[in-house]
């Protein structure tokens, strides 16, 4: 009696497998890609709209304006001869 709830165990655990694997599974996937590319299309529509080619924007200014150069901090030239 054990081995037939063990085998009918096994059994409705492989058919519920098989159906999630094979029904609701790519259900599943299709309906989150559906979401996802619907996602990505409001993105796109809300972006600005193409700017004319050639013109020049500036969105952003630095605040501080007088950084000092990082040359200064590399060191020295040094000036040299190749000797053969």
């Amino acid at each position: 009696m054990w081995f037939l709830k063990f085998l009918l165990i096994v059994v409705i655990t492989y058919l519920l497998g098989y159906l999630f694997l094979r029904v609701i599974l790519p259900w599943l996937l299709k309906k989150m890609v559906r979401r996802f590319a619907k996602k990505m299309n409001v993105q796109f529509e809300d972006s600005p709209k193409q700017k004319k080619q050639g013109s020049i924007n500036i969105d952003y200014v630095p605040e501080n304006q007088n950084i000092e150069k990082t040359e200064d901090i590399k060191g020295d030239y040094v000036d040299f001869e190749e000797i053969k």
